[in-house]
């Protein structure tokens, strides 16, 4: 890098450090001069003079004439991204500008311009004085950290794409059956109870070749998230309604959240077929309870009578999806990154975490990196919904992903990224993002809990001083007490059932979830140790013996080795492959934590007419002069004493039961008799109401208001 003369005595130069300081600016030597000590003290003196610190001992000439950069505030790793000078290499350069001592840290800003400047010189660059770059950027920090969408692409840009219908409607109006004709498949007969659990997508491909993605949703009132979730993805809704049922609770619900996401609908009055249909019936009460504008009556809802059964009228509802989807002009950017929504995601045992995703705009591509939320994935293979494997995937097109690290979330937007590099800094934004959200929603419930503490803690001061010395050293002892006796409160074990569950996607799950949001009972508590999605595993098990919970198993299997530690531990799973019937046991288990509770079962009254005080052993004793008014008085059961209104003063048994002198053990309707009870303290009036009754127990019922 050098080009020194020959036979220099480098000895007579004692700053031997500059040839290093020169190698470091990437200087060539030329010239080298000879000088004495004494010459050499002599020039440093004149250099001191001048302000000058780097002593030219050789007439040196630059590689390059580059001109960087600088501003103020600019740091010493600013420098080495400018020059491309190591920042160690630039902090000893900075040893010989004068006044730069202070900005020896790799993050210390420079605010001094002229020592910038001279910094800059000493690294053989000129300098340019500009604003601070890093300002500009500071507003698109956090769009560059977060993964966005692309905005909308121009109309010549954009092709034609087929639509994408969901089949919404009341549970058994014939959504899945409408389905199984059009695909020529049978998946109502394998639905367990003939209800649809989860969204399912699929392609149907017609005569002319036109093709249309089919979306089918649960019609069950425990899924209205996917339901809700199916109209939010789609471009146009067929709505279902049986023609012998006509508008029911699921069916005003559909209409609302296709309205709600602006998508036209189409209705479907299904199984016209049947003698009880009445197809005019169901038009009023679209139009008077579900507020559609039908075409017979001057509206925009085409309106087709079918029988989902036979396929009767199916080349009309073709023809007006085809129609309505033609009006609507549905286009879509064919060229990657791709875009869509997660539709439905769940764990396989052999293949791995699975995602159903609907493309909307560009085209996925195998290899491809994605972002959901806080998952990601590479695009391992894709499957149809036949399980073959595809190649590309274009807009309108349902498809099941493979290859993703963690499960992404059921209703989320995914967007294809560069590299697997950038899906990692997005997916860790996104955390540290939520974990801000967090600390701020706490931080605002912390304060609020700080606030009620200080306002009770001032009334409670305030009380303490009116009550002066003597009071207070009393009212402190009363109140450690009632302080003793809440953490003994505390303490006590409240009853509760918990439970473990595990679902075979994300969509179930979440409905079993919002079921059981609705419980609000005080008699038993319910607590959800754990939920996710895959079979039952051996750390599902130690869970639930951990924390004694049940296991419920949605349309899931549990593992060979799970099942055998759960026998050892006597850990219950339960298995349940309709959502009712499993939100049902749960129900029963928590009847069964309650205890039973004393049921009174009333075997006779009697009014009281008078008071007597008879002598016994020279002691006066009440005695009640009463008339059986209903049912029998039974001497060896429980009396009670009901003063009106309702005041009960007094339970337990009788002394002595007495008929015309004679004891009697049982006394009938309309019968009169004397009464004497064990406790002699208690004085009757007339007009009391003397019951008599016995015990049993009997199981609580917890009164729990699901929905269906």
């Amino acid at each position: 890098m050098f080009s020194l003369v020959k036979n220099i005595n480098f000895h007579l130069v004692k700053d031997v450090t500059y040839i290093s300081h020169l190698r470091i600016c990437g200087y060539e030597l030329v010239k080298a001069n000879i000088y004495t000590s004494h010459e050499l003290r002599k020039k440093r003196k004149s250099r001191e003079e001048k302000k000058m610190v780097t002593p030219h001992i050789f007439e040196l000439k630059p590689k390059q004439n580059k001109t960087i950069n600088i501003w103020k505030n600019m740091t010493v790793s600013d420098l080495e991204s400018a020059t491309g000078i190591p920042t160690d290499n630039i902090i000893q350069i900075m040893e010989y500008v004068k006044d730069s001592q202070m900005y020896s840290k790799p993050n210390s800003p420079i605010d001094d311009v002229p020592v910038l400047k001279e910094i800059a010189k000493k690294c053989g660059f000129k300098s340019n004085i500009v604003s601070n770059p890093n300002t500009k950027n500071k507003s698109t920090n956090h769009e560059e950290k977060d993964a966005v969408k692309r905005p909308p692409a121009p109309y010549n840009s954009t092709v034609p794409r087929h639509p994408v219908v969901t089949i919404m409607g009341h549970v058994d109006h014939g959504k899945t059956t409408l389905l199984d004709t059009l695909r020529n498949a049978s998946v109502a007969k394998s639905e367990f109870g003939a209800i649809t659990q989860h969204i399912g997508a699929f392609p149907v491909v017609l005569d002319n070749g036109k093709k249309i993605t089919f979306l089918d949703t649960p019609g069950h009132a425990a899924f209205a998230t996917i339901r809700s979730r199916g109209a939010q993805v789609t471009d146009i809704v067929i709505l279902v309604v049986a023609a012998d049922d006509g508008v029911m609770e699921q069916t005003i619900e559909s209409i609302r959240m296709a309205k709600n996401a602006k998508v036209p609908i189409i209705v479907a009055i299904n199984k016209i077929d049947k003698p009880t249909a009445n197809i005019e019936r169901c038009k009023k009460m679209l139009q008077t309870q579900g507020g559609l504008d039908l075409e017979e009556f001057g509206g925009n809802v085409q309106v087709v009578s079918i029988s989902a059964l036979h396929g009767t009228n199916f080349d009309n509802l073709i023809e007006s999806i085809l129609t309505q989807a033609e009006i609507l002009d549905l286009r879509a950017d064919p060229n990657p990154p791709a875009e869509g929504v997660i539709i439905e995601s769940r764990v396989d045992n052999k293949r791995g975490k699975i995602a159903s995703v609907l493309v909307q705009r560009g085209k996925l591509l195998n290899n491809s990196v994605l972002v959901a939320g806080t998952a990601w994935g590479k695009v391992r293979m894709m499957l149809d919904h036949q399980n073959n494997p595809v190649r590309e995937s274009n807009p309108s097109d349902a498809v099941q992903v493979l290859g993703w690290r963690e499960v992404p979330q059921s209703g989320q937007e995914f967007l294809q990224v560069s590299c697997e590099r950038r899906a990692k800094e997005i997916i860790e934004f996104r955390l540290s993002k939520a974990t801000e959200e967090k600390q701020k929603e706490d931080s605002v419930q912390i304060l609020s809990k700080i606030e009620e503490h200080n306002k009770e803690y001032k009334s409670h001061l305030e009380e303490k001083r009116k009550l002066g010395v003597y009071r207070r050293r009393k009212f402190s002892a009363m109140y450690q007490e009632k302080l003793l006796e809440n953490k003994k409160s505390d303490n006590s074990e409240d009853i509760r059932l918990n439970i473990i569950i595990k679902g075979d996607v994300i969509g179930s799950v979440e409905a079993i979830l919002d079921v059981l949001d609705t419980y609000e009972s005080d008699l038993c508590m319910l607590d959800i140790v754990h939920y996710g999605i895959g079979n039952v595993s051996v750390n599902d098990i130690q869970n639930a013996d951990t924390f004694k919970a049940i296991i419920y198993a949605f349309n899931v299997n549990t593992l060979a080795d799970a099942n055998e530690n759960a026998k050892q531990t006597g850990v219950t799973i339960k298995q349940h492959n309709i959502i009712y019937k499993l939100i049902d046991d749960i129900r029963e288990e928590l009847n069964n934590c309650l205890p039973p509770i004393s049921v009174e079962d009333v075997q006779g009254e009697a009014n009281v007419l008078q008071e007597f005080l008879i002598n016994e052993n020279k002691k006066k004793v009440p005695v009640a002069g009463c008339r059986c008014t209903s049912g029998t008085l039974k001497k060896a059961a429980l009396f009670k004493v009901v003063r009106p209104p309702d005041d009960v003063i007094y339970r337990g048994k009788l002394s002595s039961m007495r008929h015309l002198k004679d004891e009697v053990a049982t006394v009938k309707t309309n019968m009169e008799c004397g009464l004497r009870l064990d406790d002699q303290n208690i004085r009757l009036r007339p007009g009391d109401k003397v019951v008599c009754y016995t015990l049993r127990e009997e199981r609580q019922n917890i009164d729990w208001e699901t929905g269906f």
